[in-house]
């Protein structure tokens, strides 16, 4: 079987259309690295810790709703309670049945650290970018920057990686703002100026689709899956700023989507995107309909078999490789001449 890396974009409960993509591309690849942000690092997690074949009855048979685990305020008083609950936890759910699912059916696998996610023959000497099978994307907002866990772990936050539970980053990653309450974890004082826990939440907020994650293996392809159907830039989605409210509305898109943007207007980005069809769908819809996951999960199949009828790695090599020659070139470009300037980087803070 090929192999290939595989980085999956974030979603809420449109995650089933990721697990549709997966279990398609599963029959012709073995992943050797994952990564994923929000639903999509539940997902990888799923796949890093070996149940990529359980992921249509995970899908279809969790209920969604066992999730929404509002604080007390909020099962006493309803909504009224709800933003009770918003303004003291900063967030009307608590996430714990969330964790909890993530914990258990990673651990039914036989992973809980992310010692258990090593690699074959990865050892202390090995790049901590080549030591694990998984990658989530987390957002630090204690320090305003985003995570790679496990990557950043002994660098960002004084802790031993491999001891740290995978369900905690997961979690952290789907912490949805303000729908799910924050998630910390311990960091070493000093490297907080004596704190010791940092506020994370959805790794979306800086990178909902990190698919340059692994563009150090030039040997196998790296597939992304995004939730969305592949548009024309004609046809991209308008967000109006008329008023307070879809002004917010449009700065939280905008703060989602503007730095994956980049990527994603790239053709070779493009050509190797899986893009699915979610109808639709809230990401935040947690009482979705086993028929809607269903569908969902179904347009994730339909979506990759058709990419996988197109796809060619050596004909995306030959465009988009390291020794693809620039578009429109027909002849080697001239060496640069020498510059007599430097560029100047200059940072403020106040």
């Amino acid at each position: 079987m090929a192999t290939s890396d595989l980085v999956l974009e974030g979603g809420g409960v449109k995650g089933a259309g990721l697990a549709g993509a997966v279990h398609v591309l599963s029959e012709h690849y073995d992943f050797h690295r994952v990564a994923g942000t929000s639903a999509g690092a539940i997902v990888a997690s799923l796949v890093a810790a070996g149940l990529g074949d359980r992921l249509e009855t995970l899908t279809i048979d969790t209920d969604f709703a066992d999730f929404l685990d509002e604080g007390p305020a909020g099962r006493f008083l309803g909504t009224l309670g709800n933003g009770i609950d918003l303004l003291a936890r900063e967030g009307i759910h608590r996430g714990r049945a969330l964790h909890r699912w993530i914990h258990d059916t990673l651990a039914g696998a036989g992973v809980t650290t992310w010692g258990d996610l090593r690699l074959p023959g990865a050892t202390a000497s090995t790049p901590i970018e080549h030591r694990y099978r998984l990658v989530v994307i987390v957002s630090d907002v204690s320090r305003g920057r985003m995570l790679r866990l496990p990557w950043d772990y002994e660098r960002l936050l004084g802790m031993c990686a491999d001891s740290m539970p995978v369900a905690d980053a997961v979690r952290a990653s789907a912490s949805i703002p303000f729908f799910f309450r924050p998630w910390r974890l311990p960091v070493d004082p000093a490297l907080t100026d004596g704190r010791t826990e940092i506020v994370l939440t959805d790794g979306g907020m800086l990178s909902n689709f990190p698919i340059d994650l692994f563009d150090d293996e030039p040997d196998h392809p790296t597939f992304g899956i995004k939730l969305s159907a592949k548009l024309p830039m004609c046809a991209q989605r308008w967000h109006d700023a008329d008023d307070p409210l879809s002004l917010a509305r449009a700065l939280v898109a905008t703060m989602t989507n503007a730095h994956d943007q980049v990527h994603v207007d790239r053709p070779s980005v493009v050509s190797r995107t899986v893009f699915v069809e979610t109808n639709g769908v809230r990401s935040t819809d947690f009482r979705l309909s086993p028929e809607a996951k269903r569908g969902l999960f179904d347009n994730g199949v339909a979506a990759a078999g058709k990419f996988l009828a197109d796809w060619d790695f050596s004909t995306w090599q030959r465009d988009y490789g390291a020794g693809a020659a620039p578009a429109g070139a027909t002849a080697p470009a001239p060496a640069p001449r020498p510059r007599r300037y430097r560029t100047v980087g200059l940072a403020v803070s106040g």
